[in-house]
Order: C-alpha cells, then sequence, then structure tokens
C-alpha cells in the first residue's frame, strides 16, 4: 500500500490541493470575466463622452450642418487606441470622418441616447458609439448622426492586467491556505502520533487504557480500542487462567498413571498385576476423558465470539445429542426418556456449542448422578427456551456458584469438574443461563436459552 493511501495527513493535503486548484481556475475565470467587464465600462464611459463631446459640436452655418472636433475629446480617446468618427447630416451625407465606418444600431434608440455596438473596422475589432442629435433645419428630418469607434486593444491590455493581478492574489491566497492546512493538520494529528508512541511502547501484556487524551474527533474510536483491549484482556486471563488449572489438573492423573505404571513393573505374574493393570486402564481412560474436555471447554471459549449463529431446532438438536451421548452399555440399569416440546422451538445459536453442553450435561449426570432415571426435556415458558437434564442422583454438594466454574467437583471428588463449566460458557455465549436445581427427587440441570 503506497504512502498516499497510508498518510492522513497526505490524504488531507492532497483533497485540499485538488480543491484549491479547482477554486483556483473558477476564480481565475471569474477575474478574467470581472476585468473584462471593468476594463469594457471604464473605456466604454471614454468613449460615449468622446461621442457627446463631438455631437455637442455639430451645429448649423447657412443652412449647412458644420462639425468643430473637439480635440481634447478626440486626443483622450487616441491616447489608449486608434479612433474613427464619422458625423451624416440629416440628408445622409458625411460631413466629416471617415465614409466607410458604419454602424447598425437602430436611429429610434440612438436618438434616445448613446448605443455601443461591437463591430470590425479596416480589419481590426472595434467598440462603436452611435448618438443622433436634433439640429435646427427645416423640414421634419433635421436628426444628424454621429458615429465614434475605438479600436479595443487597449481595453483587452487592462483586462489582462487586472486578471493577471487578481490571479497573483489567488494563488498567493491558495499556496497560504495549503500552508496554512498542513501546519493545522500536523497539529490535528499530534496527538494520534502520541497515542501511536503510547501504544507501541507497551509490553504485549500491557493491555491498559490509552492514557493520552486523544481529541474529539477520535474519541470513540480510542474507546472501541479501550474496549477491545479490555476485552482481550478479560479472554487472556480466562485462558491463563484455564491453562494453569488444566496443568495441575491433568499432573495428578498422569502421576497415578506413572505410580501404576511403577507397581506394574515390580509386580510379578500374578493376580495383582491383572488389577494394576485395570486401574491403568481406569486411569489411562479417565485421562483421555479429562483431554477430550479440556479441548471442548478450549473450543466453546473460541466460538464464543468466532462462531457465525444460525437457527437451531431443540428438540432436533436434544434427540440427536442424546443418541450418541449414551453408551451402548452401562454399569447399572438406568431408565433414560426423552421428552421434546411440543413447538419445537427454536434458538439463533452456535450448533457446535450446543451439542457440546447438552453432551457434557447428560455424560454428568450418567457418570455422577443417575442412579436409576434419566430424562432430557425440552420446553419454553416467558423467561425462554431451555433443556433440562434431570437425573435421581443425590445431587450436588458443593454451592451452585462454585459448580459453575471450571474444575469444580460435585457430590464427589471423580470427574474433572468442566462439564457445567462448559455448560455455563455456552449458556453466557447465547445470552442464557445455566440453572440447577433439585425437587421431587431429581436434580435437574437448566440450559436455558434466549429465544430467537
Amino acid at each position: 500500500m503506497s504512502e498516499l493511501r497510508l498518510s492522513l495527513r497526505v490524504r488531507i493535503i492532497a483533497v485540499l490541493t485538488a480543491v484549491l486548484t479547482v477554486g483556483a481556475v473558477a476564480l481565475g475565470f471569474a477575474a478574467w470575466h470581472s476585468s473584462w467587464l471593468a476594463a469594457q465600462q471604464a473605456y466604454d464611459r471614454l468613449l460615449s463622452g468622446g461621442a457627446v463631446q463631438i455631437a455637442e459640436n455639430v451645429y448649423v452655418q447657412g443652412g449647412v450642418v458644420t462639425v468643430d472636433p473637439p480635440v481634447s475629446a478626440i486626443a483622450t480617446l487616441a491616447a489608449y487606441d486608434l479612433v474613427f468618427y464619422k458625423v451624416v447630416d440629416p440628408r445622409g451625407v458625411v460631413v466629416a470622418g471617415y465614409d466607410d465606418l458604419m454602424s447598425d444600431a437602430d436611429s429610434v434608440d440612438i436618438r434616445a441616447g448613446v448605443v455601443l455596438e461591437d463591430g470590425l473596422y479596416q480589419g481590426q475589432p472595434v467598440r462603436i458609439a452611435s448618438l443622433a442629435r436634433q439640429l435646427e433645419l427645416p423640414g421634419t428630418n433635421n436628426w444628424t448622426t454621429i458615429v465614434v469607434a475605438q479600436t479595443t486593444e487597449a481595453r483587452r491590455a487592462l483586462a489582462r492586467d487586472l486578471t493577471l493581478k487578481a490571479l497573483g492574489v489567488i494563488a498567493v491566497m491558495s499556496v497560504l491556505a495549503l500552508l496554512a492546512t498542513a501546519y493545522a493538520v500536523t497539529l490535528a494529528l499530534k496527538p494520534l502520533t502520541r497515542i501511536e508512541r503510547e501504544i507501541a511502547s507497551r509490553r504485549p501484556d500491557d493491555l491498559r487504557p490509552i492514557a493520552a487524551e486523544p481529541p474529539n474527533e477520535v474519541r470513540n474510536l480510542v474507546q472501541a480500542i479501550d474496549g477491545f483491549m479490555h476485552r482481550l484482556s478479560e479472554r487472556m486471563a480466562i485462558m491463563q487462567r484455564f491453562i494453569a488449572d488444566a496443568a495441575h489438573q491433568i499432573r495428578t492423573p498422569l502421576a497415578a498413571l506413572d505410580a501404576q505404571v511403577e507397581i506394574l513393573l515390580g509386580t510379578p505374574a500374578s493376580r495383582r498385576k491383572a488389577e494394576t493393570v485395570t486401574r491403568i486402564h481406569e486411569r489411562t481412560a479417565e485421562l483421555g476423558r479429562l483431554t477430550g474436555q479440556l479441548l471442548d471447554h478450549a473450543m466453546v471459549i473460541h466460538r464464543r465470539d468466532a462462531a457465525a449463529m444460525a437457527a437451531v431446532d431443540l428438540n432436533q438438536l436434544a434427540k440427536s445429542v442424546l443418541a450418541k451421548a449414551v453408551p451402548l452399555s452401562l454399569p447399572r440399569e438406568v431408565d433414560i426418556a426423552f421428552v421434546p416440546a411440543e413447538t419445537s422451538p427454536t434458538v439463533n445459536g452456535d450448533a457446535i456449542s450446543l451439542r457440546e453442553a447438552l453432551s457434557n450435561l447428560i455424560d454428568n449426570a450418567l457418570r455422577h448422578g443417575a442412579r436409576s432415571r434419566l430424562i432430557v426435556t425440552v420446553g419454553g415458558d416467558h423467561g425462554g427456551t431451555w433443556i433440562e437434564v434431570a437425573d435421581d442422583g443425590e445431587g450436588f454438594a458443593a454451592p451452585v456458584s462454585e459448580l459453575l466454574l471450571p474444575f469444580a467437583k460435585g457430590l464427589t471428588s471423580a470427574g474433572s469438574g468442566l462439564g457445567l463449566s462448559i455448560a455455563t460458557e455456552v449458556a453466557q455465549a447465547h445470552h442464557g443461563t445455566l440453572e440447577v436445581s433439585r425437587n421431587d427427587g431429581m436434580t435437574r440441570v437448566r440450559l436455558r436459552l434466549a429465544s430467537s
């Protein structure tokens, strides 16, 4: 990825440069238009004044229209450009000036005042002022026409000069605006630089909130980062505690297994040896179950925030889990029943995590609870939907709050104490709870979930 895309400063300055460039071009055109209008109006006033002065010097002498050209007016106009004029008497006879100087102005309009227009004379663009003056002559048509033309080079030069000066001002202001913006952006990004340095200088296990005070525009971003680090810190604490507890729990069956192997090695072939092999088999099975539950617990913790949720039919889920969780043979006679809900409730959840939670609850009930009965029930009430595993065992000796923690023990010291913890993690991930109760001679563990 290029620096242009990475750097917020460069992107802001680039966008502002583009905006200022477009604005400068637009202002340049506006400056040219305004300058041309200003030059046009200034020279039009001079041209109109010159035409009026010539008209005032037209008079009748001996019945003939005569003109005494005002030298000062013509000199003023000629100081900037070439000047041409023509005076036509009421008969249409040119009494002074250039015969071929023509005007397209309407005769009615020029009698009301000076009429200005653009034209072409002797191959040069000119500005033409036309004016009619009424003289005291016999007859009805006694209007004399005065036409004055001036080339436009001086106008264009003035407009060009005004435009260049305006463009200079626009360029200076654009550069100043760009420099001011670059400086302002640098000042505005300084808090982000401090935040960056603070995060970069931290140790990997330092997940405290960011101490640098952020500007208001990025306060929500910094708060989101703080929230993420807080959740990450909690998750790391859970995993560290879990790893420490798991290491402690695994050492016990490993030590017992090692002791049984030592006994086996030092015992001659006899019935004692067969009993030792049986205990080794039991310890190995216990270690395998503990390892499986540890992996299940880690998987549930991982899927809590990573798994995609989908609609799960609780009747179908409970039926399939019960069929797989009950072993083909049990050391004692247990009556197993499944009571589905009438309406097949569904929840928006992670089917894999729910399956693991229910499987652990059923396994716990069969191994450490049920003496002769186990019932799996799916139902719902005003608090949501639920799956309940009930057995006729003696229940739990430890308080419920302790049972829901990892490696907590129930009535006996057998087992890893992970079954209820896994179910609790799954319930919390689905915005639900795990409820433990005892009534009607049955110990009931209910996995309550929020309805979809």
